[in-house]
């Protein structure tokens, strides 16, 4: 990993930028991949795989259960050997850092084997929700609980597991996070018996899409049905492992290059993404850029945003509960756009690696933005000609503060980004490639 020093000031760019750019792998496809190879007789290699603080965390946890994992971080390759939904260790102290996934998919996983496990995290995991996760397991018959008294349904947890874990039906309450669902329906062919999962309250459906379309590839089907929303899988069913298996480049990670181009009128494109991308997240540039303004254009060499001519991006009124992991790239450009835009129905963004909305309200108001925090979001107003406060920003050590309040540099000077670092967690060269920009 790069060693970043405590700040970083992000300098404007001198021209408009006009250059195509590869991002990393997808974090959300590279960690579901490794627990589907993981579970998949045989052995996998995962093509295009992220190489960050997130992803070097899941394998290492799967290390420690028994898995064969070989990470080759120059040839952005990971190979596993699965074990055809076994896992080989009767114990494991597994530490998942602050990453989301890994300790929601690790929960279910474990759940699987025979043995004792716990899975614990740095400070700000002890305080991010599992219980729904932990209640819906405890129904099919796993020993599972938190030890967190000032957080209760929080880690550190406890998984006392007889590799009996049952089918039949449950009720899930996926309203906190989507993952809850994802790291059940990735164990679920594993289940003693059919497993259909009964959705209780809201769902965000777009990340949830990658996993059934990621299961399938890897031989799994579930099927979803309506009124209520259900996810049934089939018991028995096998995954099977993938010789080549490609990793999309990190669509939330594009959103940051597509914002680029947004607020200095330039065009980028980020190779390797396309309109049928499984993820998306792409649609912060199909959907909420071209209603800003942009003309955006799909092929097969990739997606390619191009900021309004006059330099005017619009304000716009947008729910982002389908695509939340680009809320904050849209907060960082709102200042530029000729009238406000509000961010609706990211509450579940509290609840993340920081307070995202109350981060990015904060951060904006420093830099002289009038800003309105929500229950559910924010308000933004645009600058209308006045020009930035030259500011320190705090990024509460969350890598997507960093990453989208560093923008807002981009194009007004006077922005110093605290703990660039940050960025390991999903984007470990973020920096330098921000700095391509101003080669083209």
């Amino acid at each position: 990993m790069i060693n970043y020093p405590s700040s970083l000031i992000v300098e404007p760019l001198k021209s408009v930028p006009d250059c195509t750019i590869a991002v990393p792998g997808s974090k959300s496809i590279t960690n579901r991949a490794m627990v589907l190879a993981a579970l998949a007789e045989g052995e996998s290699t995962l093509v295009g795989a992220l190489d960050s603080e997130d992803t070097r965390v899941m394998a290492d946890c799967l290390s420690k259960l028994g898995f064969d994992v070989a990470a080759n971080p120059v040839a952005e390759t990971i190979r596993i050997v699965g074990r055809g939904g076994a896992i080989s260790a009767s114990q494991a102290d597994l530490f998942l850092g602050n990453s989301g996934t890994s300790i929601r998919f690790l929960t279910a996983l474990t759940a699987l084997g025979n043995g004792t496990f716990t899975l614990d995290g740095v400070e700000r995991m002890r305080m991010r929700p599992q219980q729904e996760l932990i209640t819906a397991l405890c129904e099919l018959g796993v020993d599972i609980r938190s030890s967190n008294n000032e957080h209760p349904g929080c880690p550190p947890l406890l998984v006392k597991a007889k590799g009996n874990l049952k089918g039949g039906t449950v009720k899930l309450n996926a309203t906190a996070s989507s993952q809850f669902l994802t790291a059940l329906l990735m164990a679920a062919p594993y289940a003693q018996t059919d497993l259909t999962i009964e959705i209780v309250g809201d769902l965000r459906p777009f990340y949830v899409e990658i996993t059934t379309k990621m299961m399938r590839a890897w031989g799994v089907e579930t099927s979803t049905l309506a009124a209520p929303m259900r996810f049934h899988t089939r018991c028995g069913q096998k995954y099977t492992a993938q010789a080549s298996y490609q990793i999309e480049p990190d669509a939330s990670s594009a959103s940051y290059m597509f914002g680029a181009a947004a607020v200095t009128g330039g065009s980028i494109t980020v190779s390797g993404l396309g309109a049928n991308a499984l993820q998306g997240d792409v649609r912060f540039a199909t959907d909420v850029l071209v209603e800003m303004g942009c003309k955006v254009n799909c092929s097969d060499a990739g997606i390619t945003v191009s900021g309004p001519a006059d330099g005017r991006l619009k304000g716009v009124d947008r729910d982002m509960s389908a695509i939340s992991d680009t809320s904050l790239t849209l907060a960082a450009i709102a200042p530029f756009a000729d009238s406000p835009t509000t961010i609706r129905n990211i509450a579940h963004a509290r609840k993340q690696e920081c307070d995202r909305i109350s981060a990015a309200c904060t951060e904006l108001a420093k830099l002289g933005v009038t800003v309105e925090e929500r229950e559910d979001g924010l308000k933004i107003w645009p600058l209308n000609g006045k020009g930035i406060l030259p500011t320190a920003i705090e990024t509460y050590k969350d890598h997507r503060v960093a990453m989208s309040m560093a923008l807002i540099g981009l194009k007004s000077p006077g922005v110093e980004i605290l703990d660039p670092g940050c960025v390991v967690k999903t984007f470990p060269d973020y920096w330098q490639r921000l700095d391509l920009l101003r080669m083209g």
